[in-house]
């Protein structure tokens, strides 16, 4: 996987209530990306995100898996989490070092406790977020009821982008509210079906006046009768995305692979990269005041260790984001935390238990090192002759 910088980066928490479909979907995610050959199955033990014994007993996720995929010329670093509560320090870990979310919904039982928990963290982290209502192809699937429940109790910032073409076994594809075009499960170009037209464009006026809110021209425009062309529907809703006063709503089965891709492109499209998103803060040690972190990487060097985690093979392994200038493999970097120098090894990206080598993490990225000697979730790793710590995981 290439270098990206950081306005090509994407770093998103996948998180839901437990059985909404998250580690499914994820699959779904890296085999459009081309990073796996075969779509493994939670039920199966086969997944990427899913590989410890312990989940592959269960069927579900105990920790959080870091999946990056790339897309559209963008990296995606994906981070699937948890849905019991009883593993939710590693949803607010993810949750620490992610500039945005994607909060999952199955489509049959609607928004459960978890998924109500999940949203007040991402509303107390002023986090941007898309929503995906999974699971169209089992039974008792409803979309517009899903989507009223959310309206109704996440705000009526939350629009449909997207409407699903029937449900449960007739679930056969999705219709794109921006461009007005039906996709069937081949991934197929079709026609809008009569039946839902009405409601498609019912769906469509709703999205249309949310958008020309975000901006005083589109709101001029919209209300002088003139309609918004689709440039315009999607860099107003990108721009109401990344302030928080918009929320898609999008229609998936993960299992039939359907509208997964619309999802990955709207993740491109309309989520924050680091950039978009308000400087980090730390203290400087040594002239012990708080500062902003730039993500220049001329900047001093700034990482967050945000999980440990024990690998059978290679040990130790410590997971990380860079906030400012770049992480080298074959260094050494100070932590601040410990007071102690940290020989740096080879860095890679993890995705599950899989690992690619790179030589270096630059601001806005997450990787991975192992066999740090005294370094430890919360830790923040710098130059020695310029301190630096970043608040630890609350």
């Amino acid at each position: 996987m290439r270098s990206y910088q950081s306005n090509d980066i994407r770093n998103v928490a996948l998180v839901s209530h437990s059985r909404a479909g998250k580690t499914s979907l994820s699959e779904a995610i890296l085999f459009n990306a081309g990073h796996i050959t075969r779509l493994g199955r939670v039920d199966d033990g086969n997944t990427t995100s899913d590989f410890e014994p312990e989940e592959v007993s269960r069927g579900g996720s105990v920790q959080l898996s870091l999946l990056p995929y790339e897309w559209k010329n963008t990296k995606i670093n994906l981070i699937d989490t948890p849905g019991y509560a009883d593993f939710i320090g590693d949803v607010i870990a993810a949750l620490k070092v992610a500039d945005s979310a994607v909060l999952v919904i199955c489509a049959a039982s609607g928004i459960e406790v978890g998924a109500d928990l999940m949203w007040n963290e991402l509303s107390k982290r002023e986090l941007p977020a898309m929503i995906v209502v999974n699971k169209m192809d089992r039974e008792n699937a409803q979309y517009i009821g899903t989507l009223s429940s959310i309206r109704e109790q996440f705000g009526r910032q939350c629009i449909s982008i997207q409407m699903p073409i029937g449900s449960e076994a007739d679930f056969a594809g999705v219709i794109d509210l921006i461009s007005m075009k039906a996709t069937g499960q081949d991934g197929k170009e079709k026609e809008i079906p009569s039946n839902l037209l009405e409601q498609a464009q019912t769906l469509r006026e709703t999205m249309t006046e949310t958008i020309a809110e975000v901006d005083d021209d589109l709101t001029m425009k919209y209300l002088e009768g003139e309609g918004l062309s689709e440039d315009e529907l999607t860099a107003g809703l990108s721009k109401g995305v990344k302030a928080g006063t918009i929320v898609p709503v999008l229609a998936t089965s993960a299992l039939l692979n359907s509208g997964v891709e619309s999802l990955m492109n709207g993740i491109c499209n309309y989520l924050p990269s680091p950039n978009d998103r308000p400087p980090a803060s730390c203290t400087d040690l040594l002239a012990k005041e708080s500062l902003s972190l730039n993500l220049n990487v001329s900047s001093p060097l700034a990482a967050f260790v945000f999980k440990t985690s024990a690998d059978p093979f290679v040990g130790k392994l410590s997971y990380f984001r860079v906030y400012s200038s770049s992480l080298q493999s074959d260094s050494q970097v100070w932590n601040s935390n410990k007071h102690t120098a940290e020989r740096i090894a080879q860095l890679f990206t993890p995705r599950g238990k899989d690992q690619e080598n790179v030589s270096q993490v630059s601001a806005g990225d997450i990787g991975a090192v192992a066999k740090l000697g005294t370094t430890n979730s919360g830790d923040t790793l710098c130059d020695k002759d310029h301190p630096l710590s970043i608040d630890n995981i609350d």
